[in-house]
């Protein structure tokens, strides 16, 4: 078992409400820093640990973009992945992204209606099947003064073809998130809250429940 697992485990208590027989519990911790480098230019730098009992995931995601105006923009980043697992032989995955984040409704500081539809191309090291992905992500967040912020998110996967190593056309995953942000300071908010993980598979499905936490600096 991962030594940060074992330390913060007590947290994954919460997440065993009203989860099906079988759910791995998971703690998902993330950083990034985003914002403007020059004129519309915009960057995102994420790194982000997925632990479990007997899992240990990192992950890398940078990416460059352009701010078209106040409620477009567009994106493109490469994904470095490394799955290291008791219960399996540890992979390697590389991902090519692009994707256009879209501000559907509302005001950021009062409420606002967030859409991200991502393409994903996907390359799993000691496999020749590249595997095409579409996510698709909705996000609403309420403030509730100039701090506190109320969070409610849910993803949806569909994998456009059948790889050798696993993914499968259709939908796959889904993911739902409630949670709160806490602004720190004017360029710093954390963000915690749960999130269910459902895995869709031929056989039963898996579920994972999720404590994440995350931390957004902006730059710029």
């Amino acid at each position: 078992m991962p030594a940060a697992f074992a330390r913060l485990s007590p947290l994954l208590s919460l997440t065993l409400v009203a989860a099906p027989a079988g759910a791995e519990e998971y703690l998902w911790l993330q950083a990034v820093a985003q914002g403007p480098v020059s004129g519309k230019l915009v960057t995102w730098l994420e790194v982000q640990q997925r632990l479990s009992a007997n899992t240990d995931v990192t992950i890398l995601r940078p990416a460059l973009g352009v701010q078209l105006n106040p409620a477009v923009q567009l994106m493109a980043g490469y994904q470095y992945q490394h799955n290291d697992r008791e219960t399996a032989p540890d992979t390697t995955e590389h991902r090519l992204w692009q994707q256009a984040l879209i501000r559907l409704a509302g005001k950021p500081g009062k409420a606002v209606l967030l859409s991200r539809t991502r393409l994903e191309q996907r390359f799993v090291e000691g496999e020749s099947d590249e595997g095409v992905r579409l996510r698709q992500w909705l996000r609403g967040q309420l403030w509730l003064d100039k701090r506190w912020s109320l969070i409610a998110a849910g993803e949806g996967f569909i994998g456009l073809e059948d790889t050798s190593w696993g993914q499968q056309e259709g939908l796959e995953q889904t993911r739902l998130f409630a949670g709160a942000g806490y602004a720190l300071t004017p360029r710093l908010t954390l963000e915690a809250g749960l999130q269910d993980q459902r895995l869709i598979r031929p056989g039963p499905d898996r579920t994972n429940r999720v404590v994440n936490i995350a931390l957004f600096y902006r730059i710029g």
